[in-house]
């Protein structure tokens, strides 16, 4: 199950964890003071509280909208995910939060993501369904191999590049695009070079996932 909140002490923590964050090509600093261009590390508090009261019709109504659709295309999801991974990960809840800022994390240690409120709705389903899938691809990667992935790290390197690739992958597949409706593009500049690699690795798998992720890793040493 999905459901989307607002947690403006989230966004407190995404300010300081992404302000001066420079990852895979992507200056996030940039893109928050695109939008906030006041914000900054002395006001940041004061900001964020004052931007969820002065917007808060806004906030909620988008809430409101996000987890309307959510609803709505969940079950196809499940069942597309269910595809992939031979396993129904539906019964698990999924947490999510809007945000002021357009960086769109997820907080595997919180088990929660965010995803920016200005979006379309239909492009904030597809950030939210990017991060949802990022939980079931590590959660499977614990169950089924946890004697190679154990120790990896989830936030950068190989591990980390394979998770971002693979949903761009993944996403991209007929049933998800019906879900969707949108094209699922490479973020990272960096991924770019290599995704041909790992496109290549998922054909040549036919489904099975643990081979692809096996031989993935290994092509990304």
């Amino acid at each position: 199950m999905i459901k989307i909140t607002l947690d403006k002490n989230l966004d407190k923590e995404t300010f300081l964890n992404f302000f001066e964050l420079k990852a895979g090509g992507v200056d996030f600093g940039e893109k928050i003071i695109k939008s906030h261009p006041t914000v900054s590390k002395d006001n940041y508090q004061e900001y964020i509280n004052d931007y969820y009261d002065k917007n808060k019709e806004e906030l909620t109504k988008s809430l409101l909208e996000i987890n309307d659709l959510a609803q709505q295309r969940q079950v196809d999801f499940f069942n597309a995910v269910k595809d992939i991974f031979k396993q129904d990960f539906s019964s698990k809840e999924y947490c999510g939060t809007l945000s002021i800022f357009d960086c769109n994390p997820r907080y595997l240690d919180k088990n929660v993501f965010q995803v920016y409120y200005k979006r379309s709705n239909q492009d904030k389903l597809r950030v939210i369904f990017h991060e949802v899938i990022h939980f079931i691809f590590f959660d499977y990667c614990r169950a089924n191999l946890g004697g190679i992935v154990n120790g990896m790290d989830q936030n950068q390197g190989k591990y980390w590049d394979l998770s971002e690739i693979f949903n761009v992958i993944i996403l991209n597949q007929l049933a998800f695009q019906k879900i969707i409706k949108k094209q699922e593009k490479i973020f990272y500049p960096k991924h770019k070079e290599i995704y041909s690699i790992i496109e290549k690795k998922w054909q040549e798998s036919d489904g099975n996932m643990e081979k692809f992720i096996k031989e993935s890793l290994v092509a990304l040493s």
